[in-house]
């Protein structure tokens, strides 16, 4: 039997994780909203500095359609140098602005709210480099 080669995991950071919803106010980086996140009123964090797009544990319980795996794990810092390695992702859930639907991939990550961050990840595949 081969032995497996050890994949190392890109390393995602960003203070936006554990924001409260005053602090994320405060933050010149992120703007703030009740949204919905696949059908559901959700508090969502829009982080500029963030590249990838997250989901509370408890909005992700909500879900319904199955998790999906990563192309690769990613380590992700939530605060204070604690680090979770995730590798599942929900693919193509529904983000709703303005009456208008976006596709957008969410991966799931502990978050003291039920909330989402949205990354920058989700411009691209919805147009947003035209």
């Amino acid at each position: 039997m081969a032995a497996r080669a050890k994949v190392d995991a890109p390393v995602v950071r960003s203070m936006d994780f554990q924001l409260t919803a005053k602090e994320a106010r405060a933050a010149p980086d992120v703007v703030t909203g009740s949204v919905l996140v696949n059908g559901i009123s959700a508090l969502v964090l829009f982080a500029s500095g963030a590249t990838r797009s997250f989901v509370s544990l408890s909005l992700n319980n909500r879900f319904f359609d199955t998790l999906g795996e990563l192309d690769y794990p990613l380590d992700v810092e939530i605060a204070n140098d604690f680090h979770v390695r995730v590798s599942r992702v929900h693919h193509g859930c529904a983000l709703e602005l303005f009456s208008e639907r976006y596709s957008i991939d969410f991966v799931p990550i502990p978050l003291r709210e039920s909330k989402a961050i949205v990354g920058m990840d989700w411009l691209s595949p919805n147009g947003g480099n035209d």
